[in-house]
């Protein structure tokens, strides 16, 4: 049910005339707005034919302003794709990132657009619409995830229209979850990762592959590390952007940014001397295309580190889309580059590294993050655990023993 406005407004001159400033509430983004309005009259008008005239501005403005709020918030006159435009651009896009915009917009453009048409309105939306749209993205063989990315977001969106008393209730909620299967991550040996490493020379992934093998890296932050973020005389990397490939003009393009997946993902850690070694290499051989290509070198690139001969920088989903083939080349088990960043924290696991240390190294923004998606992994904690107890029960079944004994010896005594 939608709450009456109330609407403020005073006499503002500007340019020799005078105005009824309104102040109202915008029913979308609930954000405070000011509408100016000319009242017709002279300078120096008497100031109750003003105060007449700003308060019939005023009664103007509230019913005109009550009649758009009706057609924008009631379920039924309000269209369903319509809706979610306004959400997205109103209440989403200040609050995200904008590759998460454009993924959000991608959906509803495409598969949401297509199925529920322009015809439903918001009130139109129950359980059996949304059980069928579910089944039909099913039916088109996409994964459970992606059932589940599609849920949340209209799940989301709903649930805002319930908050703003929009929607009595959430029709999402009348519906089951999506339950993608538990991903289980796949993990490469030392000896795996080594092999891996030397495969990848002379490929554009080997930086890449490098900067996830060692230090765990996302893809997205491997590409986006520049050569002002790596401090050779202190020997310290810095983990501070990441790029990201966003629609522009109806074109993907790879941009870089400061704004991280969470702040945690903001981190300092050692340069090694390995890793210190082939980035110098790496660098004397982008100096050397430079020269070679003198002009033809892209010169928007110079800081970045993962560039092509030619400068250009890498796209993340060329990493995604040649991995797997560099694997099958060299006939190495498939997993995603992702793995990598799993293999990291599952060597430093095996070799006794504490979960917190794994935390700050991998970039987690909290501890319950690497205790679940590593905790599994770390049977060192529980062979303590179990060399702990028996420790414990040997040490009660010692004294339970001692005990006996000398009940036995004091009773031989007294024979």
């Amino acid at each position: 049910m939608e709450k009456k406005k109330v609407l403020s407004g005073s006499v503002q001159e500007k340019g020799g005339k005078l105005y009824a400033v309104i102040g109202y509430t915008d029913p979308i983004t609930e954000k405070r707005k000011t509408k100016w309005i000319g009242l017709d009259l002279p300078k120096g008008e008497k100031k109750a034919v003003v105060n007449k005239a700003l308060r019939d501005a005023i009664d103007r403005f509230q019913e005109q302003h009550e009649k758009e709020c009706r057609g924008i918030l009631s379920p039924e006159s309000c269209s369903f794709l319509d809706f979610l435009h306004s959400w997205l651009i109103n209440v989403k896009k200040p609050n995200v990132q904008k590759s998460t915009y454009d993924g959000y917009e991608e959906l509803i453009n495409r598969r949401i657009t297509a199925f529920f048409g322009d015809k439903l309105t918001l009130g139109d939306i129950n359980q059996v619409r949304i059980n069928e749209f579910y089944a039909s993205i099913r039916a088109d063989g996409c994964k459970e995830k992606t059932v589940l990315e599609y849920h949340n977001l209209l799940h989301d969106a709903c649930g805002w229209a319930v908050r703003q008393e929009i929607l009595l209730s959430n029709p999402f909620d009348r519906v089951d979850r999506p339950k993608p299967k538990k991903y289980s991550a796949c993990y490469y040996s030392p000896e795996q990762v080594q092999v891996l490493m030397e495969a990848a020379k002379g490929e554009r992934l080997y930086i890449p592959v490098i900067l996830a093998a060692y230090y765990g890296l996302r893809r997205s932050e491997a590409v986006g590390l520049m050569w002002s973020d790596i401090d050779f005389e202190n020997k310290r990397i810095y983990i501070r952007n990441k790029a990201s490939e966003v629609k522009k003009d109806g074109k993907l393009q790879t941009v870089i940014t400061d704004e991280m997946k969470t702040e945690s993902s903001k981190r300092a850690l050692p340069l090694l001397p390995e890793v210190e070694k082939i980035l110098l290499e790496h660098r004397e051989m982008q100096e050397e295309y430079r020269r070679l290509y003198r002009r033809d070198y892209s010169k928007q690139y110079l800081d970045m580190v993962c560039v092509d001969p030619l400068g250009n920088l890498i796209r993340p989903n060329y990493i995604s889309e040649r991995f797997p083939k560099m694997l099958k080349k060299h006939g190495l088990p498939r997993i995603r580059f992702h793995d990598l960043r799993h293999s990291c924290a599952s060597m430093l696991i095996a070799h006794k590294a504490g979960m917190k240390q794994v935390q700050m190294w991998m970039g987690h923004s909290s501890i319950t993050t690497t205790m679940d998606t590593y905790g599994h992994l770390d049977d060192s904690a529980k062979i303590e655990l179990g060399e702990t107890m028996t420790a414990l029960l040997r040490r009660n079944n010692d004294t339970e023993e001692q005990t006996n004994e000398a009940g036995r010896n004091h009773k031989g005594a007294a024979l």
